[in-house]
């Protein structure tokens, strides 16, 4: 008997480890060995991080309230317009959910319930970069999904996903895990 997507598991997040933690650590003893060896040469550079900081925080400024114009266009939508843009006898609805949902906590930025659409591209319309798209999004939706990101470079859309049906497209052509730590249905 098939399991309904809505009874999907959700994506478990991994703690940090040591050596995260062990790695800031020696981070900020450089940074005070820099302040005390050369406290003229840190502020200098402090001063072009900050500006470097100030900059990038406009621009997301701006990347922001071009998502929140696209979520008062869009206000009403769910998850329901989206899953109608797919076949649901040719695509997986756990994956459909799983894109979906995934691709709505990495944008929680801009709003909670960000209605994406099938036809969004990921880094035009929804400023996703490759980083959030292969480090978070892909791992997420491989958990959930339980699609293995394996032997991806003979997936048909392997390089080519621009837009979040796409995205749907390349999990769906991905073959199911055998590894049991993965989302099981019947």
């Amino acid at each position: 008997m098939r399991i309904a997507s809505r009874h999907m598991p959700k994506y478990i997040r991994k703690k940090a480890g040591r050596a995260l933690w062990m790695y800031l650590a020696i981070l900020f003893a450089a940074f005070l060995y820099c302040v005390v060896s050369a406290p003229v040469v840190t502020l200098v550079f402090a001063l072009l991080l900050y500006g470097a900081f100030l900059m990038a925080r406009r621009s997301t400024k701006q990347v922001e309230e071009q998502l929140r114009c696209l979520v008062r266009e869009r206000e009403g939508e769910s998850i329901c317009e989206f899953a109608r843009a797919f076949d649901a006898r040719q695509v997986d609805a756990w994956i459909i959910r799983a894109v979906y949902e995934q691709l709505q906590i990495n944008l929680d930025h801009v709003h909670p319930a960000f209605p994406v659409r099938a036809s969004d591209r990921l880094k035009e319309d929804l400023h996703l970069d490759d980083d959030d798209l292969d480090i978070d999004v892909a791992q997420e939706v491989e958990q959930r999904t339980g699609r293995s990101l394996e032997s991806s470079s003979s997936n048909p859309y392997f390089g080519k996903v621009k837009t979040v049906r796409d995205l749907v497209m390349f999990f769906q052509a991905q073959p199911k895990c055998r590894n049991p730590g993965y989302a099981v249905r019947g």
